[in-house]
């Protein structure tokens, strides 16, 4: 694990990255794992561990992790959710700056991007805006609503519509969604089942896993495992 400052970019801001890199070092076309809230998931719950073992255990293959932190509460409220900006973030500062340093893949299909709450929704538009870097979402209780569900369904299910084309001019892989969220997220369990079915009925590739909980870091923890392993460990 080491922590680094990236210079402004998008944001207008310098931004605090934790960037975790499997046992051994980096070998050429690392998967990269974009995490939202990295302050939480490195400062105080050492998912750094979790990932070790699952490498070792061959559950996951080695990959990189990029986690910008998530600051502070009206920054997150500022910068995730439903903004290009950050999506930009992301695509243009974030992964260009880790590709100079370490030896990442730069294939969408092994680049996956994944928060929770209003991560979890950034995670999904950045999924919708930049196909062509992200291939593979993993969104945990994202707060959806009826008009935010149909934008991110359309947006979706038409790879590529709202982003650049790639360099070779063909058309992106539909984006892997998988969704998560408690049985006792009451606001938002009904809008996360309603997702799920839109970008079925378009022939995306989608899950949704419904557990019996709520909007809390426990369920987030054991959910990102799975999602991990569902969507990078085969």
């Amino acid at each position: 694990m080491t922590e680094h400052r990236l210079p402004a970019g998008v944001l207008g801001t310098e931004r605090d990255v934790w960037a975790y890199l499997p046992p051994g070092g980096p070998a050429a076309g690392l998967p990269v794992l974009v995490l939202c809230d990295g302050d939480m998931w490195f400062g105080r719950l050492a998912l750094q561990d979790t990932l070790d073992a699952l490498i070792a255990d061959g559950a996951l293959p080695p990959l990189a992790v990029l986690a910008p932190d998530g600051v502070d509460r009206a920054t997150r409220r500022r910068e995730l959710g439903e903004h290009e900006t950050h999506a930009r973030f992301l695509a243009d500062d974030l992964l260009p700056w880790a590709a100079g340093r370490w030896p990442l893949t730069t294939d969408p299909a092994r680049t996956l991007v994944a928060g929770q709450g209003l991560g979890g929704l950034a995670a999904l538009y950045a999924g919708l805006l930049r196909p062509e870097r992200f291939g593979n979402v993993l969104a945990q209780s994202a707060p959806l609503t009826a008009p935010v569900s149909a934008t991110v369904a359309a947006g979706l299910s038409r790879p590529g519509s709202a982003a650049p084309r790639p360099v070779d001019g063909a058309a992106p892989r539909p984006v892997a969604v998988r969704l998560a969220v408690g049985l006792r997220e009451a606001a938002i369990l009904d809008h996360h089942r309603d997702l799920y079915e839109r970008l079925r009925s378009h022939g995306c590739p989608v899950t949704l896993d419904e557990y019996n909980g709520g909007h809390d870091w426990a369920c987030w923890a054991a959910g990102l495992t799975e999602g991990l392993v569902g969507l990078l460990g085969h």
